[in-house]
């Protein structure tokens, strides 16, 4: 923001002229780390011939929707935090912002995932969502997700006699436990309000800030921090709501495991059930270390050792990582940079909660 304040100085030009510039130059520089990454995955599919000559297009479509609906579910969960927040977004639009955030923490190089949370929260308050529910929305079901995957993956590793079942069982029940433990003391009001107050006060020694809302909130940190909290303590989910949440996050997993699963199929490649799950969580991981956008040939590279380590015939193996990867990883993020490029134009004008309602645009309904 600050830079483009600065740029904004220098040419004259409107703020939102210059952010859509800016927002320009992000979208072409992912469409070209994506077509950096491209053609060396199409030779590759390429090499498979024989194979991709005797695929299921079948199986190949039900791979595809369960892809896009793998996706279409973790947006369910940011619409459910806004729905519990009071502040309810219309479906369409939550899920717009889901796919362009998946675009931008899989494409964009070393920012990514910060960038797309920070998108997220942005595009969640253009539409009028306040600050504390924009953040809490997009960081509950990242985390959640991420506890059900870690649960899962340790199920998976005793299965597969990597460790007793039994204690599998007994370490995922005490991960799911620790994590409600921590939930309960960090939303006691007292403790929120504790970590609320260091935030406010570290923020507002952040540079570049604007100073408009500096003076607002920074100049009282306490009452900040009471109202934040406040806000934040009336999003308490009911035991049904929090199996709402839990269900729709472990359903996004099992999409896109079964995507995988899909895609084997249509290779013709038989392998166990659990080969496909460790080969899975050996992508998953691959993304979330984030040494590459999207875990870019580490996924690749982890999914493949784990099918050829199985026994399954290296030709197929590497069509399956392939596609799979195709779709879920290039394929959804050109969907998403699609998004991405549309909301541009589609972004509301809202006035900064100290601007004078006669600097609106002229047509604009104050907000």
């Amino acid at each position: 923001m600050a830079a483009a304040t600065a740029l904004r100085g220098a040419l004259g030009w409107p703020l939102r002229h210059v952010k859509a510039i800016l927002h320009w130059v992000l979208v072409l520089a992912a469409l070209g780390y994506i077509a950096w990454q491209l053609p060396d995955m199409v030779a590759a599919v390429r090499e498979a011939g024989d194979v991709l000559a005797e695929m299921s297009w079948g199986w190949l479509s039900v791979a595809v929707l369960l892809a896009v609906a793998a996706l279409l579910l973790y947006g369910e969960l940011h619409r459910w935090m806004l729905v519990l927040g009071g502040t309810p977004v219309p479906g369409r639009t939550v899920q717009a912002i889901t796919f362009a955030e998946n675009a931008i923490s899989n494409t964009v190089p070393v920012v990514g995932g910060a960038g797309a949370l920070a998108y997220s929260i942005a595009r969640l308050r253009s539409r009028g969502v306040d600050a504390a529910l924009a953040s809490w929305s997009v960081f509950l079901p990242g985390a959640l997700s991420t506890v059900i995957l870690l649960v899962g993956g340790i199920v998976v590793i005793g299965a597969v006699g990597w460790m007793p079942l039994w204690f599998a069982l007994v370490v995922a029940a005490a991960v799911v436990v620790g994590t409600m433990g921590f939930w309960a003391v960090l939303t006691h009001v007292s403790v929120l309000r504790r970590i609320l107050l260091g935030l406010v006060h570290a923020w507002r020694r952040v540079p570049g800030l604007c100073r408009t809302c500096r003076g607002g909130w920074a100049s009282d940190p306490e009452g900040t921090a009471d109202r934040l909290a406040g806000r934040l303590g009336l999003l308490h989910p009911t035991m049904g709501q929090w199996g709402v949440l839990v269900v729709t996050a472990a359903a996004s997993w099992i999409a896109d495991y079964l995507a995988l699963h899909a895609v084997a199929a249509a290779m013709g490649l038989s392998v166990p059930w659990t080969t496909l799950a460790l080969g899975f969580l050996a992508v998953q991981l691959s993304i979330a270390l984030q040494i590459l956008p999207g875990g870019a040939g580490l996924a690749e590279t982890g999914l493949l050792g784990v099918l050829l380590a199985a026994g399954a015939p290296p030709a197929p193996a590497a069509a399956t990582v392939l596609i799979y990867r195709l779709i879920t990883w290039l394929g959804l993020s050109l969907a998403g940079w699609v998004v991405y490029a549309t909301q541009i134009h589609l972004t509301p004008h809202h006035r900064h909660p100290a601007e004078p309602e006669h600097a609106l645009p002229p047509g604009t309904v104050p907000t």
